[in-house]
This record gives C-alpha cells, sequence and structure tokens, in this order.
C-alpha cells in the first residue's frame, strides 16, 4: 500500500504543501476554508503524522489542553483538579477552557488548544463537531472524552452509565408508591441528556406510572429553564406527587420553584437528583441522589491520561462506564393521597 504524504494531502486539498504543514504544526497563518479542506483530505485519505511531524512532538510542550462545558459547574471543576494535580506529577501545566454548549465557540476553542501545541486533550464534548475531534486524534494527540461521548469517534472514554442511573431513580419513586412522576431533562442532542431522558422514560412505562407527557419538561441544564419547567409541574391542575431532575444545576431552578410556593419536602412532594451530593451539604431536608462516584471519576481520567503522556506505543482506547449509586436521604417519601390516571 503506498504511504500517503503531505503532497498528496496538498493535492487533494487542492493547496499549497506549506498550508497543510502549517494545519498539522499549528503554526501559522490559514483560512477557515482551508483549514477545513485541509483536515477533510486527511481524514478521507487517512494520513498519518509522518516522521517529522512527530519530531515536533518530542520536543515537548508540557501542556495539556481542557475543555469543558461551564466553569461554573462543581463537578467538573473536581474533575479538573484531581486532572490537574496528576499532570503536575508529570511536570505538565493544564489549559483550561469551557464551551457553555454552545458548538460554534467549542470549535473556536478546540483550534486555539491545538495552537498551543498540547500533548494531550481532556473534553468534556458538546457532543457536536466530530470532524474536529477527529482530527486532533489522526495527529495523534491523546484524547481523553469525559461525561460524554462523540458519536462516530473512537478514543478514551470515561462516563456515568446515565440511561441506568436514570431508571433507577424512577424506579425509587414508583417504589414508595409514587405514579404520577415528573420529569425534568436537559440537553437531548448530547448523550448524557438524551441516555438520562430515555432512562426516565423507559422506567415510567415498564413500572406503569403515568404517561401524562405534560409531566415530563425541557430544563436544558439551566437552572433558569428548570425553574419555568418545574414552576409548570407545581401549578398543573393534577400535579405530580414526586419530581426527577437529570442534574444538580437544573436542581437549583426546581428546589427554588418548590420554596417559592411554599410546598414541602417531602411531605406535599417528593424529589431525587442525578447529581455530585458535595453541592447539597447544607440542604434541609437532606437529598435524594443518584451519586455520581466523582473522586473516582477524576481518579480514573487522571490515570488514563497519564498513561498516554508517558506511554510510547500505542493501544486500543479505553473505555470506562461507571454506575452510579442511590443515595435514600430525607426528600423522598410515601405520597399522601396518590392518584392515578
Amino acid at each position: 500500500m503506498k504511504n500517503i504524504t503531505i503532497k498528496d494531502v496538498a493535492n487533494k486539498a487542492g493547496v499549497s504543501v506549506g498550508s497543510v504543514s502549517k494545519v498539522l504544526n499549528n503554526k501559522g497563518y490559514v483560512s477557515k476554508e482551508t483549514r477545513e479542506k485541509v483536515e477533510m483530505a486527511i481524514e478521507a485519505l487517512n494520513y498519518q503524522v509522518n516522521a517529522a511531524a512527530r519530531s515536533l512532538k518530542a520536543s515537548r510542550t508540557k501542556k495539556v489542553g481542557m475543555l469543558v462545558s461551564y466553569i461554573s459547574n462543581p463537578y467538573l471543576m473536581s474533575i479538573a483538579k484531581t486532572i490537574e494535580d496528576s499532570l503536575r506529577e508529570l511536570g505538565c501545566h493544564l489549559l483550561l477552557m469551557s464551551h457553555n454548549e454552545d458548538e460554534a465557540t467549542e470549535r473556536e476553542l478546540l483550534q486555539l488548544i491545538m495552537e498551543q501545541r498540547v500533548e494531550a486533550l481532556v473534553l468534556i464534548p458538546t457532543g457536536g463537531n466530530r470532524e474536529m475531534v477527529q482530527t486532533v486524534i489522526n495527529q495523534k494527540i491523546p484524547v481523553l472524552l469525559v461525561d460524554k461521548k462523540v458519536e462516530g469517534v473512537s478514543t478514551d472514554l470515561i462516563v456515568d452509565d446515565n440511561y441506568y442511573g436514570s431508571y433507577e431513580s424512577i424506579k425509587y419513586l414508583s417504589s414508595l408508591g409514587h405514579s404520577r412522576i415528573g420529569v425534568i431533562y436537559g440537553v437531548t442532542k448530547n448523550s448524557v441528556g438524551k441516555e438520562r431522558l430515555d432512562g426516565a422514560l423507559d422506567a415510567i412505562k415498564d413500572l406503569g406510572c403515568s404517561l401524562d407527557e405534560s409531566l415530563i419538561r425541557p430544563g436544558e441544564f439551566d437552572s433558569e429553564k428548570a425553574y419555568k419547567s418545574a414552576t409548570e409541574l407545581l401549578l398543573l391542575p393534577n400535579p405530580p406527587t414526586a419530581i426527577y431532575c437529570c442534574n444538580n444545576t437544573m436542581t437549583t431552578g426546581l428546589i427554588k420553584a418548590i420554596n417559592d410556593r411554599g410546598i414541602k419536602i417531602p411531605d406535599d412532594i417528593s424529589i431525587i437528583t442525578f447529581g455530585d451530593a458535595s453541592q447539597w451539604e447544607l440542604l434541609q431536608p437532606p437529598l435524594t441522589l443518584m451519586t455520581q462516584p466523582l473522586k473516582r471519576i477524576g481518579v480514573e481520567a487522571a490515570i488514563l491520561l497519564k498513561n498516554r503522556l508517558i506511554m510510547n506505543e500505542e493501544y486500543l482506547p479505553k473505555q470506562l462506564i461507571i454506575k452510579p449509586e442511590l443515595q435514600i436521604r430525607s426528600s423522598c417519601a410515601s405520597p399522601k393521597v396518590e392518584v392515578r390516571d
């Protein structure tokens, strides 16, 4: 089989060899259009970076990029801190940025990170920009996906079992006698939002709970939008006796809506959320959670990344799916009067 050269890539893309070199090495200016042509040609030809390009990596930058959804998210910042501590042991530095779940911002920041010639990338993805993520991988830069998948991309991955966590949350509420259960879900265009919603909906169907569509409301992983959806649920003529909220950020909006109406937890309504426990230490009554094993996720993410940085040989991507655990506390109780449809 013929070895694909940088000249082949240039001919395929219809650009100069110099332009291809700038894209590969992330040095010098090339237009967005030219960059996209080169990236498409690299992927189409399955071009492998040659020895000269690899020698560039040999002059280590000791930089690792990390791109998260929200810097304000305590769960993600805890993971970032664990990874940063591990990198310091290797003499590396973490470059941290956030895309706020915006695909255009994610693409722009991925390009910016690559221009820093990072030795590895930790990405909490939007779920989009598959071609850009694949281009990074094609350049032999280790990529670790955390929290969410990017469909069609094969690389190191560590995520929660989101479907299982949601299913078990509804199952627990059902075991207490709730059948009219509200759900506030996130952004379904990414794997976390979709899997958590799918798990909840399947449990509702399997366990014979109410199939009233007005009980299923979007929160888009946003506190204010969750507040609006929670208010709509609480003001229904036949409101739910329990609400499952698919992440911590949306739960702040849910609790505010409940408190604003003087509704008592769990006397008047039960709530359960999928998220990290540290945010709710001072909440009364203590919140029942489908907990994410935060320390384990951070430690194993750091180990996966460390192995890629210190090992020279290539090996197949590692994919770790971690089951969350139900932490039963005081925010759930049997309904006073259960209304069945």
